[in-house]
């Protein structure tokens, strides 16, 4: 009986989260959409430029090449420090794939400065959690909320959160929200954002590396869950990767939420179909890459409810990296029910990857005080 009520409240919980996601969806298209139009007309030179640079045969045949390695950032400006947190700045200086598209990069003055904030411990060897955050949740605050970052550190770990490409103080000016411009409807921002927003990262893994962390991992959600399965492709040295809620394929989410809709059937009329979409934004979808840490270093996070990041989108990634430890939450990909619960078995999870990485003296001792 009581597994029976247990089954019940589960699916009750995954339908409600599901519902919110139906409901949010709305909100999401239309900020989306307020990128601009996918189908304007100075659009078609731009998405027929992209099929030729994106999809292109030696760039679908190797996804990776279009990842070049970045060195830590040879200056990094701390902007502000309270106590363990401080916030951080450094030049970007990432260049694109498209060298047609590097002048209206530049363009985007703020965005040439990536961003994060830390939350450190004055021991040298410490091991670090990289946080990627989702689409739009661009406040630090939020941030630390939802990664759970102040018990992170409580339990002795590093916290680093990078703020990624056209976010929070990488707003262009002008711009209705953080997060507009990225991802969006042009493919050239979306490819090159997510370029920039990976070269970024890993160089804040290397300033890390560089000024004394410990084992670094990464984990992030929906569309951080997408860098953080990307990394684990590009990274060998990371000691985990945790996608949570992730974004698996843009190609695919695109033309699944596009269904019905005015965009697509334009598109579709315009010889647009999914597997064009997938080789034009294969180059960041982890199933076109192959994962450089073993199984025991992967975990998965998903919602039994989620109606944006679809489980069955989820599943084709656990799939990919060989079926590695996978939590399903009873909830959408915005209210996660059973949150205390995925958490410890997240906190589990790193702690026996940070020890796997580097020998049992790595992982940090369980109510460390950081204040020590």
């Amino acid at each position: 009986m009581t597994c029976y009520v247990a089954h019940v409240t589960q699916k009750v919980l995954a339908t409600g989260g599901a519902a919110v996601d139906r409901a949010a969806l709305r909100i999401m298209e239309g900020l989306f959409l307020a990128g601009g139009s996918p189908n304007a007309p100075h659009r078609d030179a731009q998405q027929s430029r992209a099929v030729d640079i994106y999809a292109a045969p030696e760039l679908l045949a190797d996804p990776a090449s279009f990842y070049a390695t970045p060195s830590a950032p040879s200056h990094v400006e701390v902007l502000r420090r309270r106590g363990p947190r401080r916030r951080i700045r450094w030049r970007s200086n990432y260049r694109a794939w498209d060298p047609a598209y590097q002048a209206r990069l530049d363009g985007y003055e703020r965005n040439g400065f990536a961003h994060a904030e830390l939350l450190r411990h004055d021991i040298p060897g410490t091991p670090t959690v990289v946080c990627v955050h989702s689409w739009v949740t661009d406040v630090y605050a939020l941030q630390r909320v939802l990664f759970g970052a102040r018990a992170l550190y409580a339990a002795g770990y590093d916290v680093a959160m990078p703020m990624l490409p056209f976010h929070g103080p990488r707003t262009p000016r002008g711009v209705l929200v953080g997060g507009q411009l990225f991802p969006g409807t042009s493919p050239q921002r979306t490819n090159e954002g997510f370029g920039q927003a990976v070269w970024d990262v890993r160089g804040l893994i290397a300033h890390l590396r560089e000024t004394g962390s410990g084992p670094v991992g990464v984990m992030g959600m929906s569309l951080g869950g997408c860098m953080s399965a990307l990394l684990a492709s590009l990274d060998g040295d990371l000691a985990f990767s945790v996608p949570m809620i992730p974004l698996v394929s843009f190609g695919d989410l695109l033309w699944t939420h596009g269904r019905g809709r005015p965009e697509r059937k334009r598109a579709e009329a315009r010889g647009v179909t999914l597997e064009l979409l997938r080789d034009v934004y294969g180059v960041h979808s982890p199933l076109r890459h192959t994962p450089k840490i073993p199984p025991s270093r992967r975990m998965l996070v998903a919602g039994a409810g989620d109606r944006v990041c679809l489980p069955s989108e989820v599943n084709r990634l656990w799939e990919h990296w060989d079926r590695p430890r996978i939590h399903w939450f009873p909830g959408g990909h915005l209210l996660h029910f059973g949150r205390g619960r995925c958490f410890r078995e997240v906190r589990a999870f790193i702690d026996d990857a940070v020890s796997r990485s580097s020998g049992e003296t790595a992982a940090p001792a369980a109510g460390a005080d950081p204040r020590r």
